[in-house]
């Protein structure tokens, strides 16, 4: 039985299936905070994937073959250390529950991906040998040095999109990424006379090395601050015991998706010419562009199910929706449009490229449903199955990769990731239609989500009702979407400290 102040909140709730499509329908989409953010991420997606174009674009037609295969496979190298290392996937599940402590949990997150993203840097530096020819000049120690150095930045500046999205702020995530693109585009025409050899890693990293600072004082000096005025006093809060029982799984569920992302291509560089490599890691850049339009949706999931657990099951079909609709007429383009896209590269970018690049285009559709999968699953806080899940997709794709590298057949690569990823979304699928239709997974004594919470105020955060009421695309301009998480006064009992 539904009381009445239940059902009066689901009136006021704004709808998540967003149906209908007369006047105000954007508006209304804009004021659910699951699409807003996940509109944003969409935009950034499209923006940074068209200055990502032009990137690789200018980079074709002012650098060699050569040179282009190399310093990608540095890029790829440093990504795979930095995004290996960082915790975005904490901050987007736990951001969102905290006030008083947000600021402790991103400096705790930046701290420890920092410190593994240089140990795991110096790692790589020491086993050079097994790398192949496109890390030789890492030997030289001044090179190195910008090795570690990039890989660190790298981290945090991964790290601070995944603030942004925790505090429903991801509308900055384009602004910051457009900007970030516009300045690589400068500085990769600047280098390419003065810099030949190196131009397009430093134009790709000097320019997270200046933002860092910037974007740094924009989260913590009005962001955060203002997150902590607005959900101060106001729960259903985190503990200890919650994130650490988190940390573990979905630990080992983020490295393995990054391995997916920025490893496998190192691997293949490895094994690869330089100029083969620069065909295959042109492909492979622009096929990891249209996989961020999967994961858009799912980080949404991930950030509203955490606000609001009630309404998971809806927000699960809108986004499922969204991506039906979103995701089928851009995968169509790219593999119409991919061999005369790629021509314009000039060498053999599309005899080459291009059978990998639509193929990998098919792929991000089995990608989105299993990103979907996971976006639930991190709110149930099923960090086990999480991993389980990124480990197969990984290790499967590793698994056939080794007898499958050909420099004259690069396709075959993006066979193997369509067939692992086509298998694996069929395994998700009876799972992902339980979430939708709101049967959640069999209860588990003791766990995180399934504690008592008490019913009243008290708890960290101060007196029920503390905190200011806010935020919203209509108050808060490009820093709209924040706003009081759940209900007032909830608090964990009996479940460890609260950190909120």
């Amino acid at each position: 039985m539904t009381s009445s102040s239940e059902a009066s909140a689901d009136a006021a709730a704004p709808p998540v299936d967003g149906a209908g499509r007369g006047p105000g329908w954007l508006r209304r989409e804009l004021s659910n905070p699951l699409f807003r953010n996940a509109y944003a991420l969409v935009v950034n997606g499209g923006l940074t994937g068209l200055l990502g174009l032009g990137y690789w674009a200018l980079g074709a037609k002012l650098y060699a073959p050569a040179d282009m295969g190399r310093n990608w496979a540095v890029i790829q190298a440093i990504m795979f250390v930095g995004s290996v290392t960082m915790l975005n996937f904490l901050l987007i599940r736990f951001v969102p529950q905290t006030a008083r402590h947000t600021r402790a949990l991103v400096l705790a997150c930046y701290g420890t991906g920092a410190a593994a993203a240089a140990l795991l840097a110096l790692g790589f530096l020491g086993t050079l040998s097994w790398w192949g020819p496109s890390f030789r000049h890492l030997h030289d120690w001044r090179s190195a040095l910008w090795f570690l150095v990039m890989a660190v930045a790298w981290n945090l500046w991964n790290q601070q999109e995944g603030v942004f999205t925790g505090l429903r702020h991801a509308g900055w995530v384009p602004v910051v990424n457009v900007a970030f693109g516009l300045a690589k585009l400068v500085l990769l025409v600047a280098l390419a006379t003065s810099f030949p050899s190196n131009g397009v890693t430093l134009s790709w990293f000097v320019p997270v090395l200046v933002a860092l600072v910037p974007v740094s004082y924009l989260i913590f000096g009005r962001l955060i601050p203002r997150h902590r005025a607005e959900n101060y006093g106001r729960g259903p809060r985190p503990t200890y015991r919650d994130i650490w029982s988190y940390l573990g799984g979905a630990y080992l569920g983020g490295a393995f998706q990054y391995a997916s992302i920025s490893l496998i291509p190192v691997i293949v560089a490895a094994h690869l010419a330089e100029d083969a490599n620069a065909y295959f890691q042109m492909a492979w850049a622009l096929g990891m562009m249209l996989d961020l339009l999967a994961l858009t949706l799912s980080m949404s999931l991930t950030v509203e199910g955490s606000f609001d657990t009630d309404r998971l099951a809806s927000s699960a079909r809108a986004a499922l929706r969204r991506t039906l609709t979103l995701l089928p007429p851009v995968v169509l383009v790219v593999v119409v449009g991919a061999p005369l896209g790629l021509a314009f590269f000039g060498h053999e970018y599309a005899s080459r490229g291009a059978p990998l690049l639509q193929i990998l285009a098919i792929a991000v559709l089995p990608k989105a449903l299993i990103e979907l999968y996971i976006g639930v699953l991190r709110v149930e806080n099923r960090t086990r199955l999480i991993a389980a899940l990124q480990a197969a997709r990984f290790l499967g794709v590793l698994a056939l990769l080794f007898p499958l590298i050909d420099p004259h057949h690069l396709a075959v690569i993006g066979l193997a990731i369509l067939a692992v990823n086509a298998v694996v979304a069929l395994l998700v699928l009876p799972g992902l239609v339980r979430a939708i239709r709101g049967a959640g997974p069999p209860s588990r004594p003791g766990a995180p989500e399934d504690r008592p919470r008490s019913p009243g105020g008290g708890g960290l955060d101060g007196p029920e009702g503390g905190g200011l009421e806010g935020g919203g695309l209509e108050g808060g301009g490009l820093e709209g979407g924040g706003g009081p998480v759940g209900p007032v006064g909830v608090f964990p009992a009996g479940g460890g400290r609260d950190i909120s």
